[in-house]
C-alpha cells in the first residue's frame, strides 16, 4: 500500500519525539481524509499532542488527550494503515500509567506554576515510538 507522504513524515517525526509538528502534520492529512482513516488519524493526532502536554508538564491536558486517543483508536484493528496498533496502544498506556490514579481535576494544567513538582512526570524511556510501515503492509 502506498501511503500518504505526510502520514509517513508524521511517524518520523513522532519517532524524533517531536510531536507538536507530528500533529501538524498529521492535522494537515486529517483535513483530506474521509471513511475510515478519518478518526484513526485523529487518535494519532491526540497521541503526539498528549505527550507534547506531557514533556511540557500540562498533565491536565496530556490526560484529556491521552484519553481521547483511546477512544479515537478502540474500534480499529490490531493492525491498522500498517502500525502494530495492539502495540503502541500498549506503549502509550504504559507511558501513561503514572497518570492513571489521579482523576483530570486532580492534576496541574499549563498554567499551574507547580506544575514541575508534581509527582508524575513523563518517563522519557517510556515514550513510545510508531514502526515505519513498509509500503505494501495493510
Amino acid at each position: 500500500m502506498n501511503y500518504d507522504p505526510r502520514y509517513l513524515k508524521g511517524i518520523e517525526l513522532f519517532n524524533a519525539r517531536e510531536f507538536f509538528d507530528a500533529h501538524e502534520v498529521w492535522e494537515e492529512l486529517w483535513h483530506e481524509t474521509h471513511g475510515e482513516a478519518r478518526n484513526f488519524i485523529q487518535g494519532l493526532i491526540q497521541a503526539a499532542t498528549a505527550l507534547h502536554h506531557f514533556q511540557n508538564s500540562n498533565l491536565k491536558g496530556a490526560k484529556l488527550l491521552y484519553q481521547s486517543f483511546g477512544e479515537l483508536l478502540a474500534p480499529y484493528p490490531d493492525r491498522f494503515m500498517g502500525i502494530d496498533l495492539k502495540k503502541f496502544k500498549g506503549d502509550m498506556a504504559a507511558c501513561f500509567q503514572g497518570l492513571n490514579p489521579y482523576s483530570v481535576e486532580a492534576l496541574p494544567g499549563r498554567y499551574n506554576p507547580n506544575k514541575e513538582k508534581f509527582p508524575v512526570q513523563v518517563e522519557e524511556s517510556k515514550i513510545p515510538v510508531v514502526p515505519l510501515p513498509s509500503h505494501d503492509a495493510p
